[in-house]
Order: C-alpha cells, then structure tokens, then sequence
C-alpha cells in the first residue's frame, strides 16, 4: 500500500469516528463553570481540522469525498440508532436508558445534519480558497467560521420555541470551539513534515 493511501486511510477512520462518536456522545450536556455544551463538541470539532489535514497532505479532492462520506456516516448511525429504538426491550428499565441516551427528536436530527452540510463545506471552501500561504492560518480562519454557522445553524434549528437560553447556549458552545482551535491549531506543524515525507 502506497503511503499517501495509508495517510488517507488514517484521516478517514479519524475522521468518521468522530463524526459517529458525537451523536452517541451529545447527550451528555457538560457544565463547566458558566460554559453549557454537549460531551461531543471536542470529537465533532476534531473532525473539521481533520478534513484540513486531509487537504493539506493528501489532496482537497479526497477532503471533499471525505465530507461526503462523513454526511453518509451521520445519516446511516442515526437510521440505525433509529431502528435500535423502536426494537422491542429485555426490560422496561433499559428500554428507557437506550432512549434517554440515544433517543433521537427530529429536531435534533434535521439540526445536526443540516449543521454539518453547511459548516463542513464552508470549511472545505475556505481551506482551499488559496487565500492563505500557511495551512494553520487557512486552518484556523477556516474553522471558526465554520464552527460560527454550525453552532448557529444547531442551536436555532434544534431549539428554537423549546429553549429559552439560546444567546448564552450558543455562545458557550462557540468560546470551547475557539479554545478547541486554537489549542490543536500547532497540529499543522505535522502536516508540513508529512508533505514533505509524502513528497
């Protein structure tokens, strides 16, 4: 196996898991200090530097597939999850478990997918728009205002007439993005040295 297919192969499994991972993980809301947001928001931001990093060394065609790809992933885990839930239970007592942890509302569905759509091609776009010498800053650009749509577009979509508290839900999620980028932005010193190795 040649190494840019392996590279890409690692980017891909990255990449998906954490797009699964986050909608088991979404359920449980963490609260530090003043800051509200879902357990997955580390795993789900994850995956939009990942989608660079596949960019960045292998191609920005196999990053675009690799966002196709993670739309399909969303969609079959959450038909299955779906179907998990209407099976009949062993016990009433883990019937309700299996629904509090992975019961989907088709708000949070229509939320989550739409979110994804449009913030993962925004992504994509502004990576590769070229308007950027060095990947970590197209990265760190690219990222936030990726992350700005997708934290708007969930927030309203999933709670809108249900939750009151929609400024400071969405602004708590954004400010643990932000520290998220930033911290995992230096990443990009990696891919420089894997080009290079690619090359």
């Amino acid at each position: 196996m040649e190494s840019k297919e392996r590279t890409s192969m690692v980017f891909t499994t990255l990449f998906i898991t954490g797009i699964v991972i986050s909608n088991v993980i979404a359920a449980k809301v963490v609260k530090a200090g003043p800051f509200l947001f879902p357990a997955s928001i580390i795993s789900y931001t994850f995956t939009f530097i990942i989608a660079n990093m596949m960019s960045d060394v292998v191609g920005k065609e196999r990053s675009r597939f690799l966002v196709y790809m993670g739309f399909v992933a969303q969609l079959t885990a959450s038909g299955l999850i779906l179907i998990g839930l209407f099976l009949p239970s062993v016990t009433q007592d883990r019937g309700e478990a299996y629904k509090l942890l992975l019961g989907i509302n088709w708000r949070f569905t229509l939320a989550s997918l739409a979110a994804y759509a449009t913030s993962q091609s925004i992504n994509h776009y502004i990576f590769n728009s070229n308007l950027f010498k060095k990947s970590s800053t197209a990265n760190l650009i690219s990222v936030l205002v990726a992350q700005l749509f997708d934290t708007m577009i969930f927030t309203l979509v999933a709670f809108l007439g249900v939750y009151s508290g929609l400024i400071n839900m969405a602004l708590s999620q954004y400010v643990i993005k932000i520290i998220i980028v930033l911290v995992t932005n230096p990443i990009f010193l990696i891919t420089k040295r894997m080009k290079k190795l690619e090359g």
